[in-house]
């Protein structure tokens, strides 16, 4: 196509998401989404095997049901313990699933404790990722699928591995040689827009590097475009993937060659009719819904590790519409949290009063209701955040309280 033949050649060295090209769902479809997350989360328990793509979701997702998350984040660990303590199946794929996973959890994929000391899961990445390369030098395959291969050079991007580079630059060059092979199917062409995005990010990306990366995006942006067939792009199961692929890299390709909120409508029709029942087929389109990808995993916020403990006092106020309420709770959180983590903390603690829902914008989570009171453009009502009496100028995914701080969230009219 002559136009992403010309997007090739005016790359940027960044891609990410335009402002003029947000997509969510509508306000009446958000109940599918809760429902098809709510039977996600059902999927966890301790006698089923845990996957790293539920966790995924669950945290790039709305979703507050933090005991679930916490579960399974623990089996995620354990399970990565008992893989490489006991020599089970553990490919590179699998392994950066893991490490996206733990990551998105905020648990360091660098240590996992163990009783006989911390796991380096991103070393063993590294290392299998070498392998993977070593092989594709060698036979023109990797030892598992060009598929891990991507994941792989997504999950140590966002690790700031400088192994990623080099994976990078692998997967480009085996693109470039075969771009129409059946080996780079959607689902690994939306992996590889993932990675690539996140690579372009890197400041220590080699120009040699460069130069195989970009033409690399092209192509497979170009495979992923092509494959659009009123709001499906590839199959039905593909779609998750490569709508979040495509919502990563909106700056690299341009504006209107996707159709994002036909394709919002395609997948939500799908819902009801149980296409997403299996909770990794759910895991991939949520995402989407939500408006992120798996390399948002990159940008979630983490308190350091051993921060200490600060105070917060967090209120929420409505005088303006309905019953008048007033609820506040005092919270110790590590320093450096977020004030979305301070919101969590309070709807784990009393979900009834403080649960909330968020939407994902350009500039960032937006909180949409508190208390299951929701904003309205009708209304011209909104929930405001303040610190005090001040009002707040970050958004609550950046904003990190201080010790003794009283934050505010006030149901307010614009």
């Amino acid at each position: 196509m002559q136009w992403l033949s010309l997007c090739a050649g005016i790359l940027l060295c960044t891609c990410s998401v335009r402002a003029d090209a947000v997509c969510s769902v509508p306000d009446v479809q958000k109940s599918l989404v809760t429902s098809l997350m709510l039977s996600m989360s059902q999927s966890v328990g301790p006698d089923v095997t845990p996957d790293p793509s539920v966790l995924l979701a669950l945290n790039l997702g709305n979703n507050l049901d933090l005991i679930t998350r916490d579960q399974l984040t623990t089996q995620l660990k354990e399970d990565a313990l008992k893989r490489v303590t006991q020599d089970l199946p553990f490919t590179s794929g699998l392994v950066a699933l893991y490490t996206l996973a733990l990551r998105s959890s905020c648990c360091d994929p660098n240590k996992v404790p163990s009783p006989e000391g911390n796991t380096n899961l991103v070393a063993l990445l590294e290392g299998k990722t070498q392998e993977e390369i070593a092989s594709v030098e060698q036979t023109h395959s990797p030892l598992t699928t060009f598929y891990q291969l991507a994941l792989d050079v997504l999950a140590l991007c966002v690790m700031s591995s400088p192994e990623a580079c080099a994976a990078s630059d692998t997967l480009a060059k085996s693109i470039l040689r075969n771009p129409t092979g059946p080996a780079f199917s959607v689902d690994t062409a939306a992996v590889a827009v993932l990675g690539f995005t996140c690579v372009l990010e890197m400041d220590s990306l080699p120009q040699n590097s460069l130069e195989s990366v970009k033409p690399a995006l092209s192509v497979v942006l170009d495979r992923i475009l092509g494959a659009q067939n009123g709001g499906v792009i590839g199959n039905i199961y593909s779609t998750g993937l490569a709508g979040q692929a495509l919502t990563a890299a909106q700056s690299c390709y341009p504006n209107g060659v996707w159709n994002c909120p036909q394709t919002l409508q395609k997948v939500l029709t799908q819902i009801p009719q149980g296409t997403f029942s299996l909770p990794v087929t759910a895991a991939q389109v949520l995402p989407l819904l939500h408006g992120t990808s798996y390399l948002s995993v990159k940008g979630i916020q983490c308190p350091p590790d051993n921060a200490p403990l600060i105070s917060v006092e967090y209120t929420i106020v409505n005088d303006l519409v309905g019953e008048p309420f007033k609820y506040s709770l005092e919270l110790s959180i590590p320093e450096g949290s977020t004030l979305l983590q301070v919101m969590e903390k309070a709807a784990e603690i009393q979900p009834k009063e403080f649960s909330f829902h968020t939407e994902q914008m350009s500039f960032g989570k937006y909180v949409t209701a508190i208390n299951n009171l929701f904003g309205s453009t009708n209304g011209k009502t909104y929930w405001q955040f303040f610190s005090g009496t001040s009002p707040l100028e970050e958004g609550v995914g950046t904003y990190r309280p201080h010790n003794k701080e009283h934050i505010l969230a006030i149901f307010s009219k614009y």
